[in-house]
Formats: structure tokens, sequence, C-alpha cells
């Protein structure tokens, strides 16, 4: 019993540790948002949201859950840091070949993407050099250094507010702001390299080929059904709508995200140590409900000030704050459920089920409810979307997570 205590305490430690350096990256993504709406405009801050928006969903694709599986492996035995490694690279290097080729000749046959020169060379550009940060991001996780996995993802965002700024005073075209986030990661890479470096252990113990394989695969699932549920919406706005109207949901969806900030610091925190915990469900969801239900009222009237303040008096519409706070909040829920659920159980039929049906609800019944509801309601659509699917799957994780624990 004091040992479950002594983890718990452990995990919240870390929690709290992350959220707060996450508030920080929250508030780089609003300056970001606001610098590009202010230097460059409406509608090159809806090309922003789509560009960040794909490559995000496509790095889901080429990373196929090995930098995951990573954290995972090495958090239950951190001396098969080197050996995990050398299976992760040649995984990664393949997934991330085929599918960055893919996205490059599905956007261009369907025309997705927006009419600027070098855009693809933007998209690939950044899909590499996340690829290696991401790679020492979920080494830092598996040694249990959250908080300064997290700061590296700050300093990145900070590198990238100055090349804004830089590249509005020198008349820099749109396309290099777009071009210098990869200049971004690439410095935050490099000084997350020397704490890499002291995490070298001299006991080299074999990974398994076919358990991490598994195990990649069954977090892929797990990624793509928790972040395809925002960017989904914000490529399909994108494409059905136009990109000055995407500029407005990105505005005030950089607020109405700071509620988001909960449920994405749970799978970098509580996914992998329940890997080496069990939580009490009831207890804490009733103390994250109790802290987010006000928390939430706050960020929805703040949302109505801040908006038209910081972006411009243009940036109005009412009903969309309300729907964003709504499927921002039950995104907490959902996360916290299958973060657990997915730290927790083993590769199993029941297991792999479960994750399946929660891929496809994330990306068919999302991407269909997103066209259709965007097509009859406008932006609007696109939250109730989210929170329609958010539903389901809360109740699909919840019921897989009790049966297992029977």
């Amino acid at each position: 019993m004091n040992f479950l205590k002594k983890k718990l305490g452990e995990t919240s430690t870390h929690l709290f540790k992350t959220f707060f350096v996450y508030g920080f990256i929250a508030l780089t993504m609003i300056v970001i948002k606001v610098l590009i709406a202010r230097f460059y405009g409406q509608e090159e801050l809806g090309i922003f949201t789509y560009f960040f928006s794909l490559v995000s969903l496509v790095f889901l694709f080429t990373s196929f859950g090995f930098p995951e599986a990573i954290t995972q492996t090495i958090i239950k035995e951190p001396s098969k840091l080197k050996s995990v490694l050398k299976l992760y690279w040649p995984f990664i290097t393949l997934s991330t070949v085929i599918f960055t080729v893919l996205t490059v000749a599905i956007t261009t046959f369907t025309g997705l993407n927006p009419q600027i020169n070098y855009f693809w060379l933007a998209v690939v550009g950044y899909i590499i050099i996340y690829t290696l940060f991401y790679t020492t991001y979920s080494v830092l996780r598996g040694f249990k250094k959250f908080v300064d996995a997290s700061l590296f993802s700050l300093v990145n965002r900070i590198f990238f507010i100055a090349f804004i700024v830089l590249a509005f005073l020198l008349s820099v075209s749109f396309v290099g702001v777009l071009l210098s986030m990869s200049l971004a990661l690439v410095i935050a890479t490099l000084f997350s390299l020397p704490k890499i470096k002291k995490l070298k252990n001299n006991f080299v113990v074999k990974t398994e080929l076919k358990p991490f394989l598994y195990l990649s695969f069954s977090l892929f699932l797990m990624q793509v059904g928790f972040y395809s549920l925002r960017f989904l919406s914000e490529i399909v706005i994108g494409y059905l709508v136009d990109f000055n109207s995407l500029g407005l949901y990105s505005a005030y969806s950089s607020v109405t995200n700071v509620i988001r900030l909960v449920a994405y610091v749970f799978p970098v925190v509580v996914l992998p140590m329940a890997v080496v915990n069990k939580y009490k469900i009831k207890q804490s969801l009733k103390k994250i409900i109790l802290i987010l239900l006000p928390f939430s009222l706050i960020v929805l009237v703040a949302t109505f000030v801040l908006v038209p303040l910081l972006y411009g008096q243009e940036y109005t519409n009412f009903y969309l704050p309300f729907f964003l706070v709504l499927s921002s909040t039950l995104l907490v829920v959902y996360s916290y459920f299958n973060s657990v659920f997915v730290g927790e159980n083993k590769f199993s039929k029941f297991y792999l089920k479960i994750l399946g049906i929660d891929f496809f609800l994330s990306l068919i019944v999302n991407t269909l409810l997103n066209i259709w509801l965007i097509s009859e309601f406008g932006i609007v659509g696109a939250p109730i979307a989210t929170t329609i699917t958010i539903i389901f799957k809360i109740l699909l994780n919840s019921y897989a997570l009790k049966k297992l624990r029977r």
C-alpha cells in the first residue's frame, strides 16, 4: 500500500511539473498564432494551422508508434536503451520514407495544399527533423525525465517565435516562416543531445523484435485515435471551407486548447507510468472533474475576451467557443481513460480489438462527421463532430478498462 501511494505521488509530481511546462508551451502557440495573424494575415494563419495539422497527422503514420514503444521499453528496463534503438532506426526510417512520399503525392494530386511555392519542401523537412527531435524526446520520457523532454519542446517554440519576428522584419515570404519551423527543431534537438549522452547505459539487454513491433502497433493505434481528433478537423475546414475561416477557427482554438493541455499531458506521463502502476479510476477521475469544470468555465469566459483583443475585432464567432470548450473538456476525460487503458494492458486480441475500434472512430467516423457537419454548419460543425466522437470513445475505453481489470 505504501509503495502504491509513493508511486501515485510520483505520478502527481510528474503531472504537475509537466503541466506547468506545457502551460508555457501553450502560451508560445498563442504568441505564434497572434504574430502570424498580425504580421501576415488571417489567411496565412489558416495556412499555418493547416500545415501544422498536416505534418502532425502525417507524423503519427511515419512514426508508427515506434518512439512511444521506446519510452515504454526503457521505462520498464533502462538497460534496453541501446538494443531498442538498434531495432528502432531501420523501422522508423522505412516508415518515414513511405508515408512522407505518400503524403506529398496524395496532397498534390487532390489539391489539398495551398498554392505556395516550396510548401511540399516545408512539409518533408519538418517531418524528417521532427522524427529526430521526437526520438530524443521519447528516450528522455523513458527515463522519467518528463519535464526535461517538455522543456526542449518549449525551446523549439521560443526559437520559432524569434524566427517569425525576424522573417517579418526582413520581409521574408510566408513559406520562409514555415521552413523556419524545421530550423527551430534542429536547434532544440542539438540542445537535447548533451542530456541524452548522460543517459548512456553500459549494461545491454536484448530487446525482442516481435514484442517491440506489437507494442509499436498498439501505440500507433492509440496515438492516431487521440491526436487525429484535433488535426482532422482543421484539415477538413481548410479543404471544405477556406483558409480564412480556418484562421478564425485557429484563433479561438488557440485559447480553448489550454484545456487540452491536461489531455496532452496524460499520454506523456500517465501512459508510461501506468505500465508500472495500477490507478484508482473513480477516485482519480473525481479529482480531475472537480478541477476541470471550473477551469473550463474560466477558459470559456476568457476566450470571448482574449480572441478579439489579441487577434482583432474581425475574429468574431459567438457559438464556436462553447463547442470548442465542450469538446476540449471531454477530451481530457477520454485521455485519462485511454492512457490508463493503454499503459496497463499488454498485447492481446481484446486489447487490439478495442484499439482498432477506437482508431476507426477517430479516423473514419470522425472524418465523416466533420465533412457532414462542417458542410451543414460551417466551422462550428468541427467541434460538434469531435464532441460526438469523443463521447463514443469514452464509453468504449471505460467499458474495456472495466472488463480487462476483472
